[in-house]
């Protein structure tokens, strides 16, 4: 892909991004996103057919990623330690905070967000399932918990601007998925 298309590409999710702070998606127009980045419209249709699209491409490219970081992680990887994935995945949420933080506010479309956890629900399944003495049909419960309690720790590491790096937080998020807050 060339500088420029990478370039335009870039202002166009960071304008989209934005626009999702204020508003939902459906609401969002072509015009006021390339007004917004200030390029033409007739570049804006280069690129996409329409808003939805653009989300669309943006989403898929980010849940690749996403899908090469969680694979990259084999569930035997994990019984010694969950940080090597947990820190890959606070750094790929602060690399792709604009979005994130666009999908998990209120305007954003959670069902993206949701695909991505299912992502992970899938490798952490595998791993459960190698833990011989948990029982699976707890599985759900748990995950629904872990997964629940993840969203929010990252929702509130946004709202404090990040200011703890993805292996301090990492390192939070192991010690409350394997020990709770103690006491």
């Amino acid at each position: 892909m060339d500088r420029r298309v990478r370039k335009t590409r870039m202002q166009l999710r960071a304008g989209l991004t934005q626009l999702m702070r204020e508003k939902p998606i459906k609401d969002i127009t072509v015009r006021e996103l390339a007004q917004l980045v200030d390029i033409n419209r007739c570049t804006f249709y280069l690129h996409y057919r329409d808003i939805y699209d653009m989300v669309e491409q943006v989403e898929k490219e980010v849940f690749e990623e996403f899908e090469t970081l969680v694979l990259a992680h084999p569930p035997s990887e994990l019984h010694g330690s969950l940080m090597p994935m947990l820190i890959d995945l606070y750094r790929f949420f602060q690399e792709n905070a604009d979005l994130c933080a666009a999908f998990l506010g209120g305007n954003g479309d959670m069902s993206f967000f949701n695909k991505l956890i299912g992502l992970l629900r899938e490798r952490v399944f595998e791993f459960w399932l190698q833990e011989r003495k948990k029982n699976p049909e707890q599985f759900d419960y748990f995950f629904s918990f872990i997964a629940s309690g993840c969203i929010g720790m990252i929702r509130e590491w946004f709202n404090r601007d990040m200011r703890e790096t993805p292996a301090e937080m990492a390192a939070l998020t192991e010690k409350l998925v394997l020990c709770g807050t103690g006491r």
